[in-house]
């Protein structure tokens, strides 16, 4: 894991996600596999119980074990005391929203026209008590 790059692994994200734009206020969590960056999840605007998310990752599965997830979503919901984390997905990139639903997250609601494509953007949402990722009590 890398932790304290959040400008390093906020770019890379950026590279990969059409329509991400890196903020000062952003906090971010890399993935290492090898010697090079595999994934990284940038979080954003949190207001107390609820904090955005966005997901990228160039080796899709090979780097998600269940003690990478613990950490990825240990921050959110133990470190800051989240209740939830929404994700926005364009409905056209079906590799990411399988990756979204099988982290666990669900679709909340669906905007026409809002994704970088024009295609509609899926708001997904993970709330704490249903994260598999982190103890319940946490």
């Amino acid at each position: 894991m890398l932790f304290g790059a959040d400008d390093l692994v906020a770019r890379w994200v950026a590279r990969r996600v059409p329509g991400f734009r890196v903020s000062a206020t952003q906090r971010a969590l890399g993935v290492i596999s090898g010697d090079h960056l595999a994934a990284g999840v940038v979080f954003d605007n949190f207001n107390g119980v609820h904090i955005e998310a966005a997901i990228a990752a160039d080796d899709i599965g090979r780097w998600a074990s269940r003690k990478t997830l613990h950490t990825l979503f240990a921050y959110p919901f133990v470190q800051l005391g989240c209740l939830a984390i929404t994700v926005g997905v364009p409905s056209s990139n079906l590799a990411s929203l399988n990756l979204a639903t099988k982290l666990g997250f669900r679709p909340e609601a669906y905007i026409r026209f809002a994704a970088h494509d024009g295609s509609s953007l899926v708001v997904l949402k993970m709330l704490r008590d249903d994260c598999r990722w982190v103890m319940r009590d946490g």
